[in-house]
């Protein structure tokens, strides 16, 4: 399975960027030949040689841009059901081959309109096949606006998201909105994630990394999820439901015992159980802002959630000792696994 790489994905022009092309490859083309031709006959020529310059480079660039688009078939589930969710599977591809369609389209309207300007037999029907052959194509151009937009929209939500490997063992960092989990990477990973004192800081995934002998290791902050079923999660937080599904080789739950998040101690748990229910890795729960918790809320935290460790990310107090934790406990197995392997290949 494929993953996106940015640095192929196509720049997407808009409408007038391709109108203004598409005029400027026509306008280029200069007459050419003896002088002795006849003016009629120079003037078929060079409108030709424009038709066929101006519609080979805009079919060049309309192919081009939806070849460079990722096909959703080849990606790795997570980019495909990314895209799936953002924006919509089938729109999306709609998008890529209607835009990749309309250079055969292209190609037939310059086509027939060197036809009609080699047939024409005055100067005036020639001027009409030229006015037709620009006016065709630029409202091809125009039809196809959305398209050519939603793959804009699609190329910059991908080339904003961060170079996730999806073979990488990976821990993925869930919880409710404001409960701390963008410290925790902050703490724990090279990331730099925006830390606010508000819900839903986080927009998009965040990856850091952790260097381990040589190994690399991914650390994704997700978005805050809330307790309702999934078809009624909007789409920021389908995204962290994805990284749990696809990517997660450990999540850490990150749990806030005091009333600062503004979600409650039993909306937090009946997540944490979701999650253990709902998807396949491991997970460990893990309290956090200890240090400004009364103890009547830790007691209660604890009873919840049996947690791995109890941390404070406002100083990352205990912060990498979750990671070497859960790293022994699940990573390190995987990893002398593979060695394994690979001493027996040998």
């Amino acid at each position: 399975m494929e993953v996106v790489d940015k640095a192929k994905l196509p720049y997407v022009y808009t409408v007038d960027e391709l109108i203004s092309m598409f005029l400027a490859a026509y306008g280029r083309e200069e007459a050419r030949g003896s002088t002795a031709e006849p003016a009629f006959l120079k003037q078929k020529r060079l409108e030709i040689k424009r038709i066929v310059a101006s519609g080979k480079a805009l079919a060049s660039t309309l192919r081009k841009m939806a070849l460079g688009m990722p096909f959703l078939d080849r990606l790795h589930p997570f980019y495909r059901d990314l895209v799936d969710v953002v924006f919509g599977a089938q729109l999306y591809k709609h998008a890529v081959a209607k835009v990749g369609n309309a250079h055969l389209a292209v190609r037939a309207i310059a086509k027939e309109a060197i036809t009609a300007v080699r047939t024409a037999p005055d100067k005036r029907t020639l001027l009409r096949a030229r006015q037709m052959y620009k006016a065709r194509i630029i409202d091809l151009l125009n039809d196809l606006g959305p398209e050519l937009e939603k793959l804009r929209d699609v190329a910059t939500f991908l080339r904003r998201l961060p170079s996730i490997d999806p073979n990488l063992f990976t821990i993925v960092v869930a919880g409710a909105p404001n409960v701390g989990k963008s410290s925790f990477v902050r703490c724990v990973s090279t990331a730099r994630p925006e830390v606010a004192e508000y819900p839903f800081t986080t927009k998009q995934i965040h990856l850091g990394h952790i260097h381990l002998k040589g190994d690399k290791i991914q650390v994704i902050d997700t978005p805050g999820l809330l307790d309702r079923p999934l078809s009624q999660r909007n789409k920021i937080e389908r995204q962290a439901v994805l990284a749990l599904r696809h990517l997660a080789g450990v999540i850490i739950f990150i749990a806030d015992p005091t009333p600062h998040s503004g979600y409650s101690l039993e909306m937090q748990a009946s997540l944490w159980r979701e999650i253990k229910t709902e998807f396949t890795a491991p997970a460990v729960a893990v309290l956090n802002k200890i240090d400004i918790a009364t103890p009547q809320e830790l007691e209660r935290a604890r009873a919840l959630f049996n947690p791995a460790a109890e941390i404070s990310t406002i100083n990352c107090h205990g912060t990498k000792e979750v990671v070497d934790h859960v790293l022994h406990k699940y990573y390190v197995p995987q990893a002398l696994e593979k060695l394994r392997a690979r001493a027996r290949g040998a």
